[in-house]
């Protein structure tokens, strides 16, 4: 058995982030903590950017293209499943539909939420639809939380399967491997980052940073808080 190198830092780091500021996102869903709850929100887009532009550029087994979304694998997936020899290094065909499905039903949690912060809480970006013939749409807020319960979900599946593997394929470390990149195989694959991808995770990790900054040194931004609107109609009505 070796160990093979199959998932790069910036990979790595963004799961954490992804993990731990979803669930800040969950906690801070209440009327008292929606500063926070948007700012959260919009750190998971930038997650997203970055995962989406990873699923293309990114390294072997994290691009989208070594995710086995074939039915038949699926099924050939299943029945192995007991199999102790049985290997994939990077995502499982069932990971494979999980993974995707979290970050599409993510990415339109992200929208909804910025559409029910506009329309009735009459802030960030889209707080003019609070004033358009949507200021009386109440569904928006149903269909963010209808995104966000399937987002669960999918979160408990996750965990079943790590779980799952954790049970039958311990020899694999595939838990371990997200925390040091390796996972223990029958092949030996290592995969390196060019300077054209170091750059860009790079970047990226910058412009998160950066934004959270932003909002620390002014939490008052056009993003979470900034009403123009609600200003104008303030200044005219004095």
């Amino acid at each position: 058995m070796n160990k093979s190198y199959i998932w790069s830092l910036p990979t790595r780091v963004f799961h954490w982030l992804f993990t731990v500021i979803i669930l800040i996102a969950f906690l801070t869903d209440d009327d008292k903590l929606l500063f926070y709850h948007a700012i959260a929100g919009y750190s998971i887009f930038i997650l997203l950017m970055f995962r989406f532009s990873w699923g293309y550029i990114g390294p072997k087994f994290s691009k989208f293209k070594d995710f086995d979304l074939n039915i038949k694998s699926v099924k050939s997936f299943i029945k192995s499943l007991f199999i102790k020899d049985s290997e994939y290094l990077g995502h499982n065909p069932l990971a494979s539909y999980v993974m995707i499905s979290m970050l599409i039903i993510t990415t339109l949690i992200v929208i909804t939420g910025v559409f029910t912060y506009g329309i009735e809480e009459k802030k960030g970006i889209l707080s003019f639809l609070g004033y358009s013939f949507l200021k009386d749409f109440k569904s928006m807020d149903n269909i963010h939380e209808f995104f966000a319960n399937l987002l669960l979900f999918l979160i408990g599946l996750h965990l079943i399967g790590i779980v799952i593997d954790k049970l039958l394929h311990k020899q694999k470390a595939t838990l371990k491997s997200i925390f040091t990149g390796y996972k223990i195989s029958n092949s030996s694959i290592n995969i390196k980052l060019n300077l054209f991808q170091k750059l860009f995770a790079f970047l990226m990790f910058v412009l998160l940073i950066s934004f959270l900054i932003f909002n620390i040194i002014k939490p008052d931004n056009r993003l979470v808080v900034f009403n123009n609107i609600n200003k104008n109609i303030t200044t005219i009505t004095t």
